[in-house]
């Protein structure tokens, strides 16, 4: 019975990730593309309207903060993102949630630390609300430069 129910649910994955055969890998990296581009440009407004109440960042070196500490923390320069770009992405998509799991390539400051602008891996999770999505979390693996 356990085998069946692993079954069907990997069975309502299609090959690229997405569920139901829909596409979602253009779709995330649009939403990732709004994300990025409204820390660099210091967009608190539009933060606050793409990011769930519930949103989470978590880093490699243990460090975390909720929607509204990094709202502050974009908001006052104690984040400055200067440069971006995104590598691999692998999507994944049941229903009214999105997972994706990427690579990125990012130049930036946080709280003082200087972070190397090397290839990190990400992962970013969002939920679709009220025909939207949203930004529910975003895990950082990337080290500040040594």
């Amino acid at each position: 019975m356990l085998v069946a129910l692993i079954a069907g649910c990997a069975s309502s994955l299609a090959s690229d990730g997405a569920a139901s055969g829909k596409k979602s890998g253009p779709q995330a990296k649009e939403l990732l593309m709004t994300f990025w581009n409204q820390v660099k440009d210091a967009d608190t407004k539009g933060l606050e309207a793409s990011l769930d109440p519930s949103w989470q960042v978590a880093r490699a070196d243990g460090s975390y903060m909720n929607k509204s500490e990094f709202l502050v923390k974009v908001g006052n320069g104690k984040i400055e993102l200067d440069a971006f770009k995104f590598g691999p992405m692998k999507t994944t998509r049941h229903e009214s949630s999105l997972v994706v799991r990427y690579m990125a390539t990012a130049e930036y400051t946080i709280k003082g630390s200087r972070y190397k602008g090397t290839p990190a891996p990400y992962l970013a999770t969002f939920i679709r609300q009220g025909g939207r999505w949203l930004m529910t979390s975003q895990a950082n693996f990337d080290l500040p430069a040594k």
